[in-house]
C-alpha cells in the first residue's frame, strides 16, 4: 500500500469515529484518569452499551490536560458535536448511555464543553474554557483526542507530515531548520537543540545511537509521561527526524 492510499484509509477511519453513523466514546485512561477510576468507567460503558445492544466505538485516549477533573470522557453521536464530560464515574457512564445514546436526552451533569463544528445552545466549545483558551497546543495537540495506539488517528491529524517534509531535505538542511526554529531543551539550561544534533552529525564513527531521555525533569510533573501515553507516534516521528539528521538508524527511549 502506498502512502497516498494509507492516508485515504486513515482519513476514512477518523471520519467514521468523529462524524460517522455510530456513536464514539473516548475515555481518558492515562495515569491520571486511572488513578481517578477510569478503568471502571471504561468497563461500565462497554457493559452498558452491550446490554442495550448499542453498536458504538469505545476507545481509550490520553490526558487532555485537565487532570483535576478526571475521569474525562468524550461522547460523539451523529448530529451532535463531541460532548466532553468531567468527573465521570460508573453511575454517570450508565446515565450517559441510557439517556443520551438511547434517547437523545442530555446529561448536563459535569459537561465541560464540546468539540467539533456543530454547537449546542448552552454548551460552550471546550477550547474556549478558561483552562484551555489561553493555550496554543503544539506538542500535546492530539492528547486526549485520539486513540494513541491507532496509527490512522495520528495520520489523520497531520501525523508524520513533519517527517515527510524532512525527507525532502538533507540532514544538514534539517539541522538548519531546527536552528531557525529556535528549539531548545526543556531543562534549565535551555541548550539549543540544533547544536546537539550538529555535534552528533559531525562526530566520527560508522554507528550512531539516538537516545530519547523520557525521564521527568520535574518531580511529579509527568509532562513526558502525558505525551508518551497520549500521542506516542509524535515521539516516534521526532526520533526518526532526529535520527535522519544525525545519521543514526537505531534509537532508544
Amino acid at each position: 500500500m502506498d502512502i497516498g492510499q494509507l492516508l485515504i484509509n486513515a482519513g476514512d477511519e477518523w471520519e467514521h469515529f468523529t462524524k460517522g453513523p455510530l456513536p464514539s466514546v473516548f475515555v481518558g485512561n492515562a495515569t491520571c484518569g486511572r488513578s481517578a477510576g477510569s478503568v471502571e468507567v471504561l468497563e461500565k460503558f462497554r457493559s452498558e452499551t452491550l446490554r442495550n445492544s448499542i453498536s458504538c466505538n469505545i476507545v481509550e485516549v490520553g490526558c487532555i490536560g485537565m487532570c483535576y477533573i478526571e475521569p474525562v470522557v468524550g461522547i460523539y453521536k451523529q448530529g451532535y458535536p463531541t460532548i466532553i464530560y468531567g468527573m465521570v464515574g460508573p453511575k454517570e457512564a450508565e446515565q450517559i448511555v441510557n439517556k443520551f445514546l438511547l434517547n437523545d436526552e442530555f446529561c448536563n451533569h459535569n459537561i465541560l464543553g464540546s468539540i467539533g463544528e456543530k454547537t449546542i445552545p448552552g454548551i460552550e466549545p471546550l477550547f474556549s474554557s478558561p483552562a484551555l483558551r489561553p493555550q496554543i497546543r503544539l506538542v500535546l495537540q492530539n492528547c486526549g483526542l485520539i486513540d494513541p495506539t491507532n496509527l490512522n488517528h495520528y495520520l489523520s491529524n497531520k501525523g508524520y507530515s513533519g517527517l515527510k517534509k524532512v525527507l525532502s531535505l538533507t540532514p544538514l538542511q534539517t539541522i538548519e531548520e531546527v536552528k531557525l526554529s529556535g528549539l531548545r531543551g526543556r531543562g534549565g539550561a535551555g541548550f539549543p537543540t540544533f547544536r546537539k544534533w550538529q555535534f552528533c552529525h559531525d562526530a566520527p564513527g560508522d554507528k550512531k545511537y539516538l537516545v530519547c531521555n523520557a525521564d521527568e525533569g520535574d518531580p511529579g510533573a509527568f509532562m513526558n509521561r502525558s505525551l508518551i501515553e497520549g500521542d506516542p507516534h509524535s515521539l516516534l516521528e521526532g526520533m526518526i527526524i532526529a535520527g535522519y539528521a544525525i545519521g543514526s538508524d537505531t534509537g532508544y527511549i
